[in-house]
């Protein structure tokens, strides 16, 4: 299903927690990876003509480093390439996926810092809200103690139960295409689930939002149906409620490790008056997420 892997990597204590779970998506038939680090233009301030010498040694170290990564993934069995490019981080990502044409592009969902995190400006949420190829941002538990940072991974077993919340859209079937070809990667159980927006039916009637609800179940009934085609287990759930709430709420009861998500093409300056359930469930789920983005009509 994906053969071909970019991971970009900035050596931070979160990057190295993320690369060590590399291996483990053999499963879902990775062959080959390619290991990718930027200079950024602030590693280096003066202009790239002037300061040739920084950047030299900047791009001696990287390879370094990249070697040794090289190396260990090649003593799992996977093929490596590694790469060092100078930009902005963002764009040589997405370059790079296209140039290696990559099926996956695998980011920690944190940066440098915690804090980097929260600005809407993230190299991992501008990855995907612009890349055309699925994005696999994994979940660590960042842990401090005395003055040092470790990570740790919070589902191991990532694929085995997987959560897919869908609105119905040809977005949202995007990544349901997806979902129904992870059998080979480990995945067992599938969660589908539809949220109806509260904030949508509140001017409803009662009869009118039963209705909905019937619509919907049958909606989630034959999704699940076409699961079982592919040999994997499916249970519906329907909600009231805020979207990106209970889906945050929902993976953690039914104990999933990766929500599966449609990505509009939306804008950034859309998605962020929209408040949008993608960037909520990035930035708060404890699973890995992995977006699917689609070409689609917004509408329902």
């Amino acid at each position: 299903m994906f053969s071909r892997i970019l991971f970009p990597t900035d050596f931070s204590a979160y990057a190295n927690a993320v690369f060590a779970c590399l291996p483990d998506l053999k499963r879902a038939g990775i062959g080959t990876v390619v290991l990718l680090s930027v200079i950024r233009p602030s590693d280096v301030p003066l202009p790239e003509t002037l300061n040739r010498k920084s950047i030299e040694y900047w791009r001696f170290s990287l390879e370094e480093q990249l070697n040794i990564a090289r190396m260990a993934l090649e003593g799992k069995g996977l093929r490596v390439i590694t790469r060092v490019e100078y930009g902005n981080p963002v764009e040589q990502i997405l370059r790079v996926a296209q140039e290696e044409q990559a099926d996956l592009i695998v980011m920690g969902a944190q940066g440098m810092t915690a804090a980097q995190e929260l600005l809407i400006g993230s190299t991992a949420y501008e990855v995907v809200r612009r890349a055309t190829v699925p994005v696999l941002l994994e979940k660590m538990e960042v842990v401090r103690e005395l003055g040092h940072t470790r990570c740790q991974r919070v589902c191991e077993d990532l694929f085995l139960h997987v959560l897919h919340p869908t609105d119905f859209s040809e977005c949202a079937d995007a990544a349901f295409q997806v979902v129904k070809r992870l059998k080979s990667a480990g995945t067992e159980q599938v969660t589908v689930l539809h949220v109806q927006d509260e904030r949508n039916m509140r001017w409803r009637s009662p009869e009118q939002i039963a209705e909905f609800d019937r619509l919907d179940r049958e909606r989630l009934e034959k999704l699940c149906k076409a699961l079982y085609m592919f040999g994997l287990q499916a249970q519906p759930i329907l909600r009231h409620g805020i979207p990106f709430r209970e889906t945050l709420k929902v993976a953690e009861e039914v104990g999933a490790g990766l929500i599966v998500l449609g990505a509009r093409g939306r804008s950034a300056v859309q998605e962020v008056l929209a408040g949008s359930t993608l960037e909520n469930v990035i930035r708060l789920s404890r699973q890995a997420v992995l977006v699917v983005r689609a070409a689609c009509d917004e509408t329902r």
